[in-house]
């Protein structure tokens, strides 16, 4: 985050100042900069002024470019920098005109940089030109798909159930609440591995500029941030409200931005500190997330995974929120309703009787929970995305 000259913190270089105009004995140079990089840095042993005059500038400064880090500032108003301070000016975008009033008498260094500062613009590393197709669908423990190569990249992510894919030759099983990302030009088939049906959400999209080596040929587990893009992307895409398309292409982004950094929040998580307690932290969540899957259609409060697991609460906590990013009381909750929609979209049951079978005191407050998590009613569901036919 950028702060101005007028910030306080600017106040230790110097001020927001133009007591200049007017003043005697000063020096007015005017110059143009069009180059973001800074290679040199000047000083003076008198106080000199700053007045911008055209486009965005950002300031550069510090005391001494050889020990300390510079800082930024965008010049916002005509500026006093204090004597002794290294400095330079930058445009944020094309070009900038800036004049400086300098004493006469005042003496000034130039300082060669050994290593240059580049400006980073704030712009899209990869875009996403069009989603070509989405679809949720529920296939049969013995569905399999031969496989296909395409020129777009297809996002599969395995809502309940378990899908076997064959990528390039090399087999890779997706489980619930998992992800993949098919890249252009690569053959994949799929093949439902569950003992039950197998629910999941397919995008195929056009893109530009994913970095391919880190999201191509892995799988990734989801966040609660991913777990957001995606719910976000099913509602945009349910919506008739302006620029709903937008609204997914935005989802998407988000979705594929946190698969790019993956590995970056991984490194600096505060996983367990050892292989030996990450191997046992890692085999235990399976475990009890296991033990959750099976027990869905009953009643399961968390004291009931304190005794199964003998883990205290607060280990329980912890072991959720760092592996996970959520409360087991949360998961479970959304567990339940994951599963409500695979047995509202296989039209088996009435909602009153999922509702039932899940361990909900009503249908009301089932119906309830449902619409705060999905922004649809439970009848409204089957109705929408989710309720398109398999072709």
């Amino acid at each position: 985050m950028y702060n101005k000259t007028t910030s306080a913190n600017y106040l230790k270089f110097g001020k927001v100042s133009d007591s200049f105009k007017g003043k005697s004995g000063l020096a007015i140079s005017t110059y143009t900069e069009t180059v973001d990089t800074v290679y040199e840095m000047r000083s003076y042993n008198t106080n000199i002024y700053i007045e911008p005059m055209e486009g965005m500038a950002l300031l550069r400064i510090c005391r001494n470019p050889v020990m300390d880090e510079h800082e930024s500032f965008a010049l916002h108003r005509s500026i006093c920098i204090n004597a002794g301070n290294y400095f330079a000016l930058v445009p944020m975008i094309g070009s900038i005109v800036y004049r400086t009033y300098v004493p006469t008498n005042a003496r000034s260094k130039t300082l060669r940089l050994e290593h240059p500062i580049p400006y980073e613009h704030i712009v899209s590393r990869f875009t996403i030109t069009e989603i070509v197709a989405y679809y949720y669908v529920v296939k049969a423990p013995s569905y399999f798909f031969p496989g296909e190569v395409h020129n777009f990249y297809e996002l599969t992510y395995v809502d309940i159930g378990e899908v076997e894919t064959t990528v390039q030759g090399k087999q890779y099983v997706i489980k619930s609440g998992q992800c993949m990302l098919y890249g252009p030009g690569e053959f994949h088939d799929q093949k439902v591995s569950s003992d039950e049906s197998c629910s999941y959400l397919t995008v195929v999209f056009q893109a530009s500029g994913i970095d391919n080596a880190r999201v191509l040929d892995r799988v990734f587990t989801f966040s609660r941030t991913m777990i957001s893009c995606i719910d976000q992307f099913v509602k945009a895409s349910d919506d008739e409200a302006p620029y709903h398309f937008d609204q997914m292409l935005t989802s998407l982004r988000s979705l594929i931005i946190e698969m790019l950094q993956t590995d970056y929040r991984d490194s600096n998580h505060g996983l367990p500190t050892t292989p030996i307690n990450q191997f046992f932290e890692s085999r235990l969540l399976e475990e009890i997330l296991s033990y959750i899957n099976l027990h869905l259609y009953e009643p399961l409060p968390i004291s009931e995974l304190y005794e199964q697991f003998s883990i205290s609460r607060s280990s329980l906590q912890n072991l959720f929120k760092e592996n996970m990013n959520i409360a087991p009381k949360q998961y479970i909750n959304e567990a339940k309703l994951n599963r409500s929609r695979v047995l509202i979209r296989k039209g088996d049951h009435t909602i009153s009787e999922i509702s039932n079978m899940l361990g909900y005191n009503s249908i009301h407050y089932f119906s309830r929970k449902f619409t705060l998590r999905y922004g649809i009613t439970p009848t409204e569901f089957s109705k929408k995305i989710y309720d398109q036919k398999d072709e």
